[in-house]
């Protein structure tokens, strides 16, 4: 019996929260809907009502923030299906509604729902959880550091510092969430901390560094991203040929052709593959005498 009630427990506390939810969508849609009304209706009620309002965006503050509050009284429930209702409820509200998105904050740091779950509710309102979500990367486990770095992906250079001191972390899952949330910068500072990782012990930041590098200057980490080809983890050789074609400059050109002389087989493999992908072909098979065509 003891197992029953919990699960009926459970299901009313579900019930409940969806029905906040419901509710509150209920009464924004009632509050908009008289503002749609046809020209007639909304002349004759303007011929005495000058003023009359034509939209509300939201249903009463007081409702919403009872609403929330009542969620995220949720979220610590001892049953796994009502934290997860709770989590998709604030999830909805967060477009419009801060107090909602602290509580997925509150979420995440406190693990009460799998953090993958709530780092897609809360990238559904990026940047607007950027600043709440900076302590976070100082958080005591490494998966919450994690996702707080991916969502900042989109941060304006505010962000930026935060980031780049999370491509020391300890964790190597945190420095490749760092290293892949500087992609979309084009800063000086990135893209010093992408090279200095190309050295980095763990090889999915090395790989994930010959990526971030060459996102931010494809010409000037050409040089650098070239040596990764002879890399001892093939993932690592793998992610720099792959960003090197996709760079497709002179420099790249300039920095993967003494490769084709290079002692190991693979390698020499890689650079020519390389070449013949950005469109240079070499006719001879030594880089000292060698001349290329460009394919049309």
């Amino acid at each position: 019996m003891g197992g029953q009630s919990s699960v009926l427990l459970a299901c009313a506390v579900v019930g409940l929260l969806w029905a906040t939810v419901g509710l509150v969508l209920l009464v924004t849609r009632l509050l908009r809907s008289r503002a749609a009304r046809t020209d007639l209706e909304v002349t004759a009620v303007r011929d005495g009502w000058d003023d009359w309002p034509q939209e509300t965006a939201a249903p009463p503050a007081g409702l919403e923030s009872d609403s929330i509050e009542l969620l995220r009284q949720g979220l610590w429930s001892g049953e796994l299906e009502v934290r997860r209702a709770a989590v998709s409820a604030l999830g909805e509200l967060a477009a419009r509604s801060d107090l909602a998105i602290d509580g997925l904050i509150e979420a995440l740091a406190e693990r009460r729902d799998a953090p993958a779950r709530i780092a897609m509710q809360l990238d559904r309102v990026a940047p607007r959880a950027d600043a709440r979500l900076v302590p976070l990367l100082g958080h005591p486990e490494s998966v919450v550091r994690c996702y707080a770095a991916r969502l900042l992906s989109r941060s304006d250079s505010a962000q930026l510092r935060h980031v780049l001191e999370l491509s020391d972390d300890p964790s190597p899952r945190v420095r490749v969430a760092a290293l892949r949330a500087l992609e979309s910068t084009s800063a000086i500072s990135a893209l010093k901390t992408s090279l200095r990782r190309l050295d980095d012990p763990h090889p999915r930041v090395r790989a994930q560094a010959c990526r971030t590098a060459s996102a931010i200057s494809p010409t000037s980490a050409a040089g650098f991203v070239a040596p990764a080809l002879r890399d001892e983890s093939w993932e690592v050789r793998q992610a720099a040929q792959t960003a090197l074609v996709r760079a497709g400059s002179r420099a790249v050109v300039d920095a993967v052709v003494p490769l084709l002389d290079d002692d190991d087989p693979e390698t020499r493999s890689l650079a020519e593959t390389i070449l013949q992908e950005i469109g240079e072909t070499p006719e001879r098979s030594t880089h000292r005498s060698i001349a290329f065509e460009t394919r049309p």
